[in-house]
């Protein structure tokens, strides 16, 4: 007699992650999971009460993994202030795990543009970013306006290459990202 694997929350949310990047939020339904899983329906109500739960944590794992435990790691190295915006900065160009991520920051920023949740979601992950690329520069030495110019400037030209070059990205466009990134640390502090 086959048994088939428990299925975690966790598992759940993933589902959600991959149909949500194919099919846009509308996709994520819970019959639709349970295809995916190759599972019934029953599994996912033990782990959630409702859909609008499984949404929630969704938007919950996406904070965390895509921003909280980005800057916790960047935090813990030894890295200085300067290491760790190039660091953070070369993340689009990390090969499949950043494509995947990159798909899943795009589904997420359609679907607030017409949802409120997901709106509040995305504007708390914005301003947290920003506001964490903002402190590293003023740690380099960059005065307060310069620094949230600056951190608005880094921030936008990051989510661009996602939405602009969604594939894999090319020798010459990370070298023209290099040469970018090393003019914008290079800029005078005034």
């Amino acid at each position: 007699m086959s048994t088939r694997p428990t299925l975690t929350r966790e598992d759940w949310i993933q589902a959600a992650q991959r149909i949500l990047i194919k099919g846009g939020i509308d996709s994520v339904r819970v019959d639709n999971l349970a295809k995916e899983l190759n599972i019934t329906r029953g599994s996912f109500y033990y782990h959630f009460k409702s859909r609008e739960e499984l949404l929630q944590s969704l938007l919950t794992d996406w904070r965390a993994r895509a921003t909280e435990n980005i800057i916790q790691q960047l935090g813990s190295t030894q890295y200085s202030p300067k290491e760790r915006l190039q660091h953070l900065l070369g993340l689009p160009f990390r090969g499949s795990a950043a494509r995947e991520a990159a798909a899943f920051e795009i589904g997420i920023r359609g679907w607030a543009r017409r949802d409120p949740l997901a709106r509040q979601a995305m504007d708390e992950v914005d301003n947290h970013r920003i506001h964490y690329i903002e402190s590293v520069l003023k740690q380099m030495g960059y005065i307060e306006q310069h620094a949230h110019d600056t951190a608005a400037l880094i921030y936008a030209y990051q989510l661009s290459i996602a939405i602009v070059h969604p594939n894999s990205p090319s020798t010459e466009r990370f070298e023209q990202h290099q040469r970018i990134i090393q003019q914008w640390l290079d800029t005078p502090i005034y």
